[in-house]
C-alpha cells in the first residue's frame, strides 16, 4: 500500500513538472510572438497583457482535443523561432568620449532608467569599446537600439539577429482573437527548403479553438485524413 501511494505521488509530481515546463515554454513563445507584433512600434515595452493573452491562446490550442492540435503540440513539438531580439544589443562607443574614458559616466541609465540595462565590455581597442547591453525583462530592442544610437559618443548600435529553426509559429490579430499558424519543415534545406507543412487555428478571446485546416508538404499523418479514418473505423465498430 505504501509503495502504491509512493508511485501515485511520483506520478503527480511528474505530471505537474511537465505542466510547469510546458507553460514556461508557452510563455517564451508568447513573448516572441508579442515582440514581433511590437517591433515596428515606437515603444521599448512589450505589453504584458498581450503576452499573457497570447500565452492563453497557445495553451488553448495545446488543450484542444483535435488530432491537429495534438500534432503541433506533442508530435512535432512546434515552437516560435527567436526571430525578434528581446534581450540585448551591442553598443560601439568612441574611447575618447566621456563614458569611453569612464563607463560609470554612461548616460544610458540616466536617460533611459526604465530599460534597466546591464553593460558588459566585450572588446576594447585604442579607438573604441564594444559593450553588450542586456535586459532581464523582454524589451523591443529595435526601438531601444534606435534611441541609444543618438547618444553622445555612440558610433554604432548593432542589433544581433535572432535564430531561425525548422519550425515556427506565426500569429495574426483578428477581431475575435487570433489566427495562429504552425509550420513544420520536413526537409533539411540541402536540396530544398520548400518542404513545409502548415496548420492553422482560430482562437477566440474566450478560449474557443477552431481548426481552420492544413496544407503543404505531405506528412506521415495528415490531421484531416487521420481524423476521417479514425471516425470511419469507429463507425465500422459500432453495432
Amino acid at each position: 500500500m505504501h509503495q502504491l501511494f509512493s508511485i501515485v505521488i511520483l506520478l503527480v509530481i511528474l505530471i505537474n513538472s511537465t505542466s510547469i515546463a510546458q507553460n514556461s515554454t508557452y510563455h517564451k513563445d508568447a513573448i516572441q510572438l508579442a515582440a514581433r507584433l511590437t517591433t515596428d512600434k515606437a515603444t521599448s515595452s512589450i505589453s504584458e497583457h498581450l503576452i499573457y493573452s497570447i500565452e492563453d491562446a497557445l495553451v488553448a490550442v495545446s488543450e484542444d482535443p483535435s488530432i491537429a492540435a495534438n500534432a503541433v503540440t506533442y508530435r512535432y513539438d512546434i515552437h516560435a523561432s527567436e526571430i525578434a531580439n528581446v534581450s540585448n544589443i551591442r553598443i560601439i562607443i568612441g574611447k575618447e568620449s566621456d563614458w569611453g574614458k569612464d563607463l560609470s559616466q554612461n548616460p544610458i541609465q540616466r536617460t533611459f532608467p526604465a530599460y534597466d540595462l546591464k553593460l558588459e565590455v566585450v572588446e576594447t581597442t585604442d579607438a573604441y569599446i564594444v559593450l553588450d547591453a542586456s535586459s532581464t525583462k523582454p524589451l523591443n530592442m529595435r526601438f531601444v537600439a534606435n534611441e541609444i544610437s543618438i547618444l553622445d559618443g555612440v558610433w554604432m548600435v548593432e542589433l544581433p539577429g535572432g535564430s531561425s529553426t525548422d519550425s515556427d509559429i506565426k500569429l495574426r490579430v483578428v477581431e475575435e482573437g487570433y489566427i495562429i499558424t504552425y509550420s513544420y519543415q520536413t526537409g533539411d534545406c540541402l536540396g530544398s527548403c520548400d518542404e513545409v507543412h502548415y496548420w492553422e487555428f482560430g482562437v477566440e478571446h474566450n478560449g474557443n479553438v477552431t481548426f481552420l485546416g492544413e496544407h503543404g508538404a505531405d506528412l506521415a499523418a495528415n490531421s484531416n485524413r487521420t481524423e476521417e479514418d479514425f471516425f470511419t473505423q469507429l463507425d465500422a465498430l459500432r453495432p
